[in-house]
């Protein structure tokens, strides 16, 4: 039980009273006048306390999924049932860990009588891992608000795992996606029909390859008939992670493993639902993870496990090492995304060589993500100017910033096109993409080798 600032108040009167009684009557008034309110007082505190309900009467609890996605909006539901004979007016409180945002709370709601009331709050992730919401605290003043009772309940369930973002493209199947490839610019390309798997049959078009024409299918309904295949199933996919020092950059204040880890969780999905295998390495200065590749929905949440708990480090990655126990691990050729930053060429020469000298069975994709402000600045998209006294920059105040900014800007730009040839010339794939479409561009890369038949 705790006390209010109406009772504050109540205490505040009675020492005007006694008080005043002592400048008008002196010490024996002064006495009698503190007695007399401080007694006044404590009735009404004691019919407070008889009065209003006890915490017994409440029953409080947390709806919350235990599954959370980074970065994406949840709604948080704390119901409060008042089972007493009086209208409460209620507060609640709930206990959210450290990186989360979350709505307006505490909140209020006037609660009947043997009723229930549901309050909404919002909460959004902003780092992977696991977190326990300890309590939900309920308060409420007494009846004539001298007191104030609460209650904290301990909710069941309170562990909750953050895992990465998948929500937010979930709704895309395989010809939704396709159509905001087409949207996107990425050029799509038709099903390379000798490494295809067999599907249908269907009446010739103009373009069709001649050499998928089904002479027995066309002889017998007197029409030209072609076969028609579908990208091969059941082939070995793979995101290698990089977590070293390299990726933890922030944008938008998200991690660029954080984009990395979302990128290969949807790369899993769509993996999995095709029925290829798919299995993950991460690493840095040495292999942190390792899953081999598999089918079905155990590999997927075996897969979120490794994502969710992911954190990245302070060292250097080390390509050679992750490479050569990849090497020792899947000898079945397969597709490897690789999720890395590479900042110059000779990071990239070593990335190349780690490559060629332990993968050179596999079908490797080096996947790097560029920071699109930097472009700005580069192509003077992008003001970086100080400020002068007056909120604006004097003329030599702002140049030089601008042009010391625009410079490092340019190199950058310059090294990232450099380090795309040394990849291209050891004849690894590889594309280099803004941090909000890394997801998209990576399933689209997939998508693509796969109508390709190259794997």
């Amino acid at each position: 039980m705790g006390v209010t600032k109406r009772l504050a108040l109540v205490a505040a009167v009675c020492a005007v009273l006694t008080a005043v009684a002592g400048f008008a009557g002196g010490t024996d008034f002064a006495v009698a006048a503190f007695v007399l309110t401080i007694v006044a007082a404590a009735v009404l505190v004691v019919y407070d306390s008889v009065a209003t309900p006890k915490t017994g009467c409440i029953e409080a609890g947390r709806v919350l999924e235990a599954k959370l996605s980074l970065n994406h909006t949840h709604t948080v539901e704390i119901y409060v049932r008042n089972t007493s004979d009086r209208m409460l007016t209620v507060e609640i409180t709930d206990d959210v860990p450290e990186h989360f945002e979350h709505g307006k709370l505490p909140m209020r709601a006037e609660i009947p009588a043997h009723s229930e009331h549901v309050f909404e709050y919002t909460l959004k992730p902003l780092k992977r891992g696991e977190y326990v919401f300890p309590a939900v605290t309920v308060r409420y003043p007494g009846v004539i608000g001298l007191i104030r009772r609460k209650r904290k309940f301990a909710t069941p369930d309170s562990r909750h795992r953050v895992y990465p973002n998948i929500r937010d493209l979930s709704d895309y199947d395989m010809a939704a996606l396709s159509q905001n490839l087409l949207v996107s610019g990425i050029k799509q390309v038709r099903a390379n029909a000798e490494n295809g798997e067999f599907s249908t049959l269907r009446q010739y078009t103009e373009g069709d390859n001649y050499k998928m024409i089904n002479w027995a299918a066309t002889a017998r309904t007197g029409e030209l008939t072609v076969n028609t295949f579908a990208p091969e199933r059941n082939q070995y996919i793979y995101a290698m992670i990089d977590s070293s020092r390299v990726m933890n950059g922030t944008y938008n204040n998200i991690l660029m493993l954080d984009y990395a880890i979302n990128a290969s969780f949807l790369l899993a999905d769509y993996c999995l639902k095709g029925g290829d295998n798919f299995g993950t390495q991460l690493f840095a200065a040495d292999v942190k993870r390792f899953v081999s590749a598999a089918k079905g929905p155990g590999q997927f949440e075996l897969i979120a496990d490794v994502f969710y708990k992911a954190e990245s480090g302070e060292n250097a990655a080390d390509y050679e090492r992750a490479a050569a126990e990849f090497e020792t691990v899947v000898k079945r050729r397969s597709l490897i995304f690789v999720f890395t930053q590479l900042f110059n060429t000779e990071e990239a020469v070593r990335f190349a060589n780690a490559v060629k000298g332990h993968l050179s069975r596999h079908l490797v994709c080096a996947v790097t993500i560029k920071d699109p402000r930097l472009a700005e600045i580069a192509y003077g998209k992008a003001s970086n100017g100080g400020t002068g006294e007056n909120g604006s920059a004097s003329g030599a105040e702002k140049e030089a910033p601008d042009v010391y900014m625009r410079s490092a800007a340019l190199k950058y730009v310059r090294d990232r096109q450099k380090i795309a040839a040394v990849l291209k010339n050891a004849g690894i794939m590889s594309f280099d993409v803004e941090p909000d479409k890394l997801s998209l561009s990576t399933v689209a890369a997939y998508l693509n080798i796969k109508k390709r038949g190259i794997l």
